[in-house]
């Protein structure tokens, strides 16, 4: 999302000396490897406040989400954009679970509207067929084969549309930096 660019280490994204703000939206528990989301909506509020009242430009990418949705969740999600100025991006899931090909479904947040639902290709563009897509999609970007950091900085290609999302959120960044003057609502209707 936002690794620094054209220092020749490791790896690099589209938007220049991005700054981030992680925000823990999950439980401390036996479960290091998946936690879980307990806080999400929570979560996306904080960051949305703390950009808006820092003076920033505010891209909030959610690599996380699932089946269901509420229309206090999507109410939120609007208030997140029309109030705090924020974009926000979310995953658009990773295909059928019982089968590992491609599933048509809601993926949620991403299918909340004023979200930027992100299904996930192969690097070079093609479809791998077996992301989650619908017609709440927006976009699509690199969510196969890579390249990210992990703990202890080391790298590892991983797949998913939690690849994808933060790609295109990043590339979002780089957009905004060309165009500032732009809303964040004139931002998302051009993506």
């Amino acid at each position: 999302l936002g690794a620094v660019t054209n220092n020749g280490k490791g790896i690099s994204s589209p938007i220049f000396k991005g700054k981030i703000l992680s925000v823990k939206c999950a439980l401390d528990g036996p479960d290091e490897e998946d936690p879980g989301i307990y806080n999400g909506f929570a979560g996306i509020q904080y960051a949305a406040k703390a950009g808006y009242y820092a003076g920033k430009r505010t891209i909030i990418n959610c690599s996380w989400g699932g089946g269901g949705s509420s229309s206090s969740e999507n109410s939120a999600i609007n208030t997140y954009i029309n109030t705090y100025g924020a974009i926000i991006f979310a995953a658009a899931g990773n295909g059928d679970d019982d089968t590992g090909n491609e599933e048509y479904a809601p993926h949620y947040p991403a299918s909340y509207d004023n979200v930027l639902s992100v299904c996930a290709l192969k690097c070079d563009g093609s479809w791998g067929g077996w992301a989650t897509y619908h017609h709440s999609v927006d976009l699509s970007a690199p969510g196969e084969d890579v390249l990210s950091t992990i703990v202890g900085g080391e790298y590892k290609e991983w797949d998913g549309s939690s690849m994808a999302s933060p790609n295109a959120a990043s590339a979002s960044g780089l957009f905004w930096a060309y165009h500032p003057k732009l809303t964040n609502i004139e931002i998302i209707v051009m993506l």
